[in-house]
């Protein structure tokens, strides 16, 4: 029976949720709509037009192109800075090099999300990859999970989702996979614990460091 684990990307693997925040932030700025840095934070992990409905729920839909628009345009030239979080592309070796179906689920594009994995260096050991254009609905509905669930040939009993946020783990918990959370998003331990996390990491090294005590070991073990 194949076994594996699904990884988010932004927050998860590469150091990119601020630079979403900021870009956000930006947008709604320009659009003369004052949302806090700390509310768009906590939105980050749902797809572009899920994030402004949740933030702006009279948002039209000339807002949310103009505010898309200005994201596009202040966060898409950064992504030559981003860095892969410590241990990201280890771990996805780790997993990989252990037997385990490697998958990507994130609401980026597929160009943007190639291009992260890259930074990892770890794309050869991915196997599937779920991007916005992939899915109707984005986390913290299921649809994402059980389409990377989908790709990679695995059942929910057999498959761990990564991921940084609270959306991340609602999603996962709704399509009924083990869940593991990482604090390099900057979401602290409880919120992702209320969420559904089964344990919860400071970054992907540190994950790497307990592998075989997590949730991730356990599949191994089974």
């Amino acid at each position: 029976m194949r076994r594996g684990v699904v990884f988010d990307i932004d927050g998860t693997l590469v150091d990119t949720n601020y630079l979403h925040v900021v870009a956000w932030w930006e947008g709604f700025r320009r659009r003369g709509r004052d949302v806090p840095m700390v509310d768009v934070h906590g939105a980050i992990g749902r797809a572009d037009r899920a994030l402004i409905d949740y933030l702006l729920p009279d948002a039209t839909d000339q807002d949310a192109r103009e505010i898309t628009e200005t994201h596009a345009q202040l966060y898409k030239p950064r992504l030559e800075e981003v860095r892969p979080l410590p241990g990201a592309g280890e771990l996805i070796q780790a997993v990989a090099a252990r037997g385990l179906t490697v998958v990507v689920a994130t609401s980026a594009p597929k160009d943007e999300a190639e291009r992260l994995i890259a930074i990892t260096g770890a794309q050869d050991a991915v196997a599937e990859l779920v991007h916005a254009d992939d899915v109707d609905r984005s986390k913290p509905d299921a649809e994402p999970v059980r389409r990377a669930l989908e790709k990679g040939g695995l059942r929910p009993e057999n498959a761990v989702m990564l991921g940084d946020t609270l959306w991340d783990m609602l999603a996962a918990r709704a399509a009924m996979t083990g869940r593991v959370a990482v604090r390099s998003g900057g979401i602290d331990t409880t919120s992702l614990m209320e969420g559904g996390a089964e344990a919860v990491y400071k970054d992907c090294e540190d994950l790497l460091k307990h592998l075989d005590d997590s949730p991730i070991g356990r599949l191994l073990r089974h």
